[in-house]
């Protein structure tokens, strides 16, 4: 019994536990209910929507890892991509619209980090309102229409696949999430990220200059947003000016799901990773099941409560 009980602790210490759990029991059913779910075109297409979520999940990981929040990177998902089809289609190289539209998002992450930060705002209230001040600027630039007919040279970024079927972007995503997923666990800036979170003040008298740790997270943040958007709008050759809207709600909570504590110093990139793959799986097999688009959204939320509610019962198990 006590080998059994130790085995148990050892599988529940895991952070990623909330997200490999359930994502292995969804695996489980939908192979019982429609196999077809594991034709190879199925899985690439997974893996590209999963990808466009880990850009995101990557950066919200390090930002929550230090005690931060951002409710504001879906709306610069959607104002990165309006600035790089507002450049190229105004006649720019495609390299320079790039660099400004990495400038915007690190312009954004600042601004969040300085509000923050600097003037004590709290995060929710100040990136919630950054999120609509994104959004009319979006609403006001566009118009509300989309930037149609970018270049096949722009497009390729989003849209080339290797060997012809697997998406490029999936290449991108796996090569950040090792470099981050090295940062995090074996560089001297990932174990800063977990002292700030962990304790902004042990962090202050450690020498940790906790200030500009934290705003250069949200500048980073604001990068990473502002990229996605400008791959968004590689991926589907056009510039689709609500692509971002309600992102930031799932990213955060694939980010949950996979191991990240809401309250800062616990953090897990391949949780995130697998949290996002959670996610991306549950609207595939939803959609492939052939279940009503109205009850797509309730079976979304139950999983994840599900999801969450294995993560708490884990905490549970090992502090008890």
């Amino acid at each position: 019994m006590k080998s059994k009980d130790s085995f148990l602790r050892k599988v529940l210490a895991q952070k990623e536990i909330g997200a490999a759990l359930p994502l292995a029991i969804l695996l489980i059913c939908v192979f019982v209910v429609n196999k077809s779910f594991y034709r190879p075109d199925n899985i690439f297409d997974i893996l590209r929507t999963t990808a466009f979520s880990v850009f995101l999940a990557i950066p919200v990981t390090f930002l929550m890892a230090a005690g931060g929040m951002d409710l504001s990177i879906g709306a610069v998902v959607s104002i990165g991509g309006v600035i790089v089809g507002s450049c190229i289609k105004a006649g720019m190289p495609i390299s320079i619209a790039i660099l400004i539209t990495a400038a915007a998002g690190l312009l954004i992450g600042f601004l969040n980090g300085f509000m923050i930060v600097r003037c004590k705002l709290p995060a929710f209230i100040a990136t919630l309102a950054m999120q609509y001040c994104i959004n009319g600027l979006n609403n006001v630039w566009t118009g509300g229409l989309s930037i149609n007919n970018l270049p096949a040279a722009f497009k390729l970024l989003g849209q080339y696949r290797l060997g012809g079927k697997l998406s490029i972007t999936v290449l991108y995503a796996f090569i950040l999430v090792v470099i981050g997923h090295i940062i995090l666990t074996r560089a001297k800036a990932g174990r800063t990220v977990l002292a700030v979170g962990g304790n902004k003040e042990c962090a202050h008298l450690a020498g940790i200059n906790v200030v500009r740790t934290q705003i250069i997270i949200y500048m980073i943040t604001g990068f990473f947003s502002a990229m996605t958007g400008m791959l968004y709008a590689a991926r589907f050759g056009a510039v689709q000016t609500s692509i971002g809207n309600g992102i930031e709600l799932t990213t955060i909570a694939a980010v949950i799901v996979g191991g990240t504590s809401m309250f800062g110093g616990s953090a897990s990139l391949i949780g995130a990773v697998l949290g996002c793959l959670l996610l991306s799986t549950i609207s595939n097999a939803l959609v492939l099941m052939k279940v009503s688009v109205y009850w797509q959204t309730l079976i979304f939320g139950v999983i994840l409560i599900a999801a969450l509610y294995i993560d708490r019962y884990r905490q549970k198990i090992l502090q008890s």
